[in-house]
This record gives structure tokens, sequence and C-alpha cells, in this order.
């Protein structure tokens, strides 16, 4: 891949997403903005950020893939304003705090947020 290629992912990335944390490198996160300035100056670690790019990946184990779901979560929830914005088929309702408590507690509602988000985060890492 070459840096033509990654400056091609960051522009067809909504501009929302590119300053949210999506890839792992050495236990730490970077938003897709930080990546492309370091594959731009060809640092060892834009090496590695684009090495998960061309692969797809955003992280190295299914434990860091889980927390970067939960940071990207928590910070967009707490931008929404506090209303009703999720119902299930059983009848309950959930506002953006309610749904954070849901994450953080691992319920089954929970849960499937986090999946959903990773499943958002490879669509982003593999967007060519």
């Amino acid at each position: 891949m070459t840096q033509t290629v990654v400056s091609r992912w960051l522009n067809k990335l909504p501009e929302n997403e590119k300053n949210l944390p999506l890839l792992i490198v050495d236990s730490s996160i970077y938003t897709p903005r930080t990546a492309y300035n370091e594959v731009m100056r060809s640092s060892e670690l834009g090496n590695k950020l684009q090495a998960l790019i061309e692969s797809g990946r955003f992280g190295t184990t299914a434990y860091e893939e889980e927390q970067v779901a939960k940071i990207r979560l928590r910070a967009w929830l707490q931008t929404q304003p506090e209303i009703v914005m999720f119902h299930t088929l059983s009848g309950k309702s959930f506002t953006p705090s309610q749904l954070l408590q849901e994450i953080e507690s691992n319920t089954t509602i929970g849960q499937q947020w986090i999946r959903n988000e990773q499943q958002h985060m490879r669509l982003l890492v593999s967007a060519r």
C-alpha cells in the first residue's frame, strides 16, 4: 500500500470518524487522522499503522478491539442528547446514558452494541 492509498482511505471515511479512536499499535490507540499523519511522515509507527490498514485489521487481540469499541461508543454516546434513542422488541427504551451503563455492565444489550461497533470498525478499516 502506498501513501496515496492511505490518503484515499482517509478521504473515504466520514468526517465524524476521522478523529475517533480506531487503530491499535503496541497497546496505544490511534485515530485515522493520526494514522494518516504518521504514514505520511514515514515513521516506524506509520509503517505499523499502514500494515494494519493494509491487512484490514484495527487491533492485535480481541480484548484490545473490544476496548477500542467501548471507547468509541462512550465518546459517541456522551455527545448525544439525553432522550430515548433505542427501543427493544420487548418494549424497553434506553437513553444514551442508559446504553452506556448497559455497555459498562456487560449486559446482553451492551455486548450487542459492542459487537455492532466492532463490525462497524472493520468496515471502516477495510474502506478502500
